[in-house]
């Protein structure tokens, strides 16, 4: 049974434990694009960036964390939990938001009393005690419902797998109408973070759509279950190879069959990104890859003639 986030654990008192607050699901973009582009940013930081007041964003990042888009360092700092469109259009992120809802253990048991026969309303109340809310009160949940409705997150027999198909099905059809265009996701450490800014900044700038995914791999974690629609949608499959995280758990865990068949199953290609003079693992040493350990020029030199390549 999914265990509820330390944001929902349950408190001392007579409110409800578990409180979403009522805002536009665009809303979260500009909160989202901070923690994309930052190094774990606190809310100073992100407010900053995103243009807001300190008391909405931090409105916005609870309601980011509660449906599992972003974790909370220490409650001190944030981190993307999922692949994210930083320059996407908006149905792209909007997409992102879908994902977590659908993903988020209340909305599991939710869809599944409702699958049993239950009303909304019903179905709730009994998913919020399946998964420890307390003192609960509906009117602290509508504005998530309302997400969820509006999302389409609340279809009774949709699963995980139902929207990486989807995405699958949408590149078929992006590849059929716009054929030139091209999409890559962007497999990084956070400590590589600004060599992976400058490179999705020139990416972007050379036409192509970046997923950045920031990699901190937890214990429980499956590797293939994190394989989303961001990862099903793209062209490439980028993974930043570097002396920090080739001995990570993050690349030990990451490279691995069951990801390498899930991936080429969704018609998306591996390609190794070198940073700098680290050993290659084993699983990828035949594969080609981008080198840009001597120059980063000539490496996005390298990476754009693959891309064209592809465009022919």
């Amino acid at each position: 049974m999914p265990r509820l986030p330390k944001s929902q654990v349950p408190k001392k008192g007579s409110d409800c434990s578990l409180k979403f607050e009522a805002a536009a699901v665009e809303s979260l973009f500009s909160v989202l694009d901070a923690v994309a582009w930052l190094d774990l940013p606190d809310i100073r930081k992100i407010s900053q960036f995103a243009g807001i007041d300190p008391r909405t964003a931090g409105k916005l990042l609870k309601n980011c964390v509660t449906i599992g888009l972003l974790e909370s360092i220490n409650d001190e700092s944030y981190l993307l939990t999922l692949p994210y469109p930083y320059k996407g259009s908006s149905g792209q992120k909007k997409a992102v938001v879908r994902e977590a809802l659908v993903k988020m253990p209340l909305m599991i048991h939710l869809r599944q009393f409702m699958k049993l026969g239950d009303v909304i309303d019903d179905g709730l109340r009994k998913a919020a005690t399946v998964v420890g809310v307390v003192n609960y009160a509906p009117s602290a949940l509508a504005p998530l419902v309302k997400w969820a409705k509006e999302m389409g997150a609340l279809e009774r027999d949709l699963i995980v797998e139902d929207l990486v198909d989807e995405a699958t099905a949408q590149k078929e059809e992006r590849h059929s109408a716009k054929d030139k265009e091209l999409v890559v996701f962007l497999s990084h450490s956070s400590k590589d973070k600004p060599f992976v800014r400058q490179l999705a900044a020139d990416l972007t700038n050379a036409g192509v759509t970046v997923w950045l995914d920031e990699r901190r791999i937890l214990v429980g974690d499956s590797i293939v279950e994190k394989i989303g629609q961001g990862l099903a949608e793209s062209d490439f499959f980028l993974i930043v190879l570097s002396e920090n995280s080739v001995v990570s758990e993050w690349v030990k865990r990451e490279l691995n069959n069951a990801l390498f068949k899930e991936v080429e199953k969704r018609d998306v290609h591996i390609l190794p990104i070198r940073l700098d003079e680290c050993e290659v693992p084993p699983l990828i040493v035949g594969k080609k890859y981008a080198d840009f350990s001597k120059s980063y020029k000539d490496g996005l030199s390298d990476l754009l003639q693959v891309f064209e390549s592809k465009r022919l």
